[in-house]
């Protein structure tokens, strides 16, 4: 069954790839060497560039395809913004692929309001699994 890690980009994660990995993975560095995941998607409200330097680091991790989706927030804790734009992600990712894929939410990555929407979602409308 094909499992997809989706994740906000925190601030330990590029904390990681800044060190190249040499203080540790970050949230979503460790969960990507530890799952089997066929693919991540990435939700970012960092600057372009920096998402972009974060995604070409995680890929030298080996994890499989890595996206990336560029999302503009008036705060990192506009609960409303960040719930729209994970269902969005969430609809676009459900929606082109078939059913039968395991959905992952780390729930460490980024503020607690993302960790509050991931929690939301994975008991409602897009069930997952829920990791620290």
């Amino acid at each position: 069954m094909p499992k997809t890690l989706l994740a906000w980009i925190g601030m330990a994660d590029l904390g990681a790839a800044a060190k190249h990995g040499s203080g540790g993975l970050g949230p979503i560095g460790q969960a990507a060497r530890q799952g089997s995941f066929t693919q991540i998607v990435l939700l970012s409200d960092h600057d372009k560039k920096v998402t972009h330097e974060y995604v070409r680091w995680l890929g030298e991790l080996g994890p499989p395809q890595i996206e990336a989706r560029i999302v503009s927030l008036t705060s990192p804790v506009a609960f409303g913004e960040i719930y729209e734009a994970v269902v969005g992600t969430l609809t676009d990712l459900t929606s082109a692929q078939r059913h039968g894929q395991e959905l992952v939410f780390p729930l460490s990555p980024g503020t607690p309001a993302m960790a509050a929407v991931w929690i939301i979602l994975s008991k409602t409308r897009f069930p997952a699994t829920l990791i620290e």
